[in-house]
């Protein structure tokens, strides 16, 4: 079962993020309270948790390299452009994959909805 494990944002566009536990994802705009939102493709920023795991960061670091959502128990390597993520009512979809250092995934906000730590997530 892959779940959210940190949801995060962020006061300047481009810079680190802090964790707030819950957020709105606002249609075609991304997550409320965040620098990055906008009408733009790349409302949000995805990073697989085994990414931390990997290089040995504590979970204290979530959101400091700008990701919005850690998730965990889906590996995001194995997932295209174009695939649908679905939590709640929440529905993402992958735009770019960004690496290789980091496993970071732009993705935008197709159908609103709140992400909460601790939430299921899937590919729809």
């Amino acid at each position: 079962m892959a779940r959210i494990i940190a949801v995060c944002v962020g006061d300047v566009k481009g810079g680190a993020k802090r964790r707030v536990g819950q957020a709105q994802l606002a249609k075609n705009f991304g997550l409320s309270g965040d620098a990055d939102v906008g009408p733009h493709g790349r409302q949000l920023a995805l990073l697989d948790q085994a990414d931390f795991a990997a290089r040995g960061e504590p979970a204290a670091a979530y959101g400091a390299g700008g990701e919005n959502l850690v998730i965990e128990g889906l590996d995001l390597r194995q997932l295209k452009p174009g695939t649908k993520l679905r939590s709640g009512d929440a529905l993402m979809e992958l735009v770019e994959l960004l690496g290789p250092e980091r496993l970071l995934y732009r993705a935008k906000a197709l159908l609103a909805g709140i992400v909460t730590e601790g939430d299921q997530i899937y590919v729809e």
